[in-house]
């Protein structure tokens, strides 16, 4: 009997740690341009991608409520002292829906851009969304009454989509010869 405990224990560690590994949230910083943050964690979130997002700096006002990264991607929740609660949130996936978007100026050197305005009043409620190889990267925007769409502009400044290849160049050069 007491052998069969000594592997069972074992046994549900192994299947707890797995569990874990499949999705994280809240534990994570975002993934920053500068100083790194969870960027090689969400990378591998979406393998197929070419590019990988990562956030400058925020406005003033915005902040990461959590972070969640998992086998299906990556998502990154921002809460704002004037757009409200979850007011943002930067999705990472492998497929993003643009049938209802239409095609809009990128501000990302050849990334193709799309956006959905579900409303502009009462608050603003809309999608910014990046197509490329592989992958994709959208804004969801859905800030409280009364606020303008501007805080959108100012926040989608803020994403930066590196080249996976940059960040195993980097990986190479600081860690060891592997990619993601």
């Amino acid at each position: 009997m007491t052998t069969n405990r000594v592997l069972l224990i074992p046994l549900i560690v192994v299947v707890g740690l797995i569990g874990v590994a499949c999705s994280i949230e809240q534990a994570l910083p975002p993934p920053l341009c500068v100083g790194g943050g969870s960027e090689l964690i969400v990378a591998q979130s979406v393998p197929t991608a070419k590019l990988v997002p990562c956030l400058e700096p925020l406005p003033n006002g915005w902040e990461v409520d959590s972070v969640r990264v998992d086998q299906n991607g990556s998502v990154v929740r921002l809460d704002s002292d004037r757009a409200g609660t979850d007011a943002a949130r930067l999705v990472f996936d492998r497929h993003c829906d643009i049938t209802d978007a239409v095609l809009v100026p990128s501000d990302q050197s050849g990334v193709p851009a799309y956006e959905a305005i579900g409303r502009i009043q009462p608050g603003f409620l809309g999608e910014r969304i990046y197509i490329f190889d592989g992958g994709c990267v959208r804004w969801e925007f859905d800030f409280d009454p009364d606020v303008s769409a501007t805080l959108a502009i100012d926040l989608q400044a803020r994403l930066t989509l590196v080249p996976r290849s940059e960040i195993n160049r980097s990986i190479r050069e600081t860690f060891i010869d592997e990619e993601l």
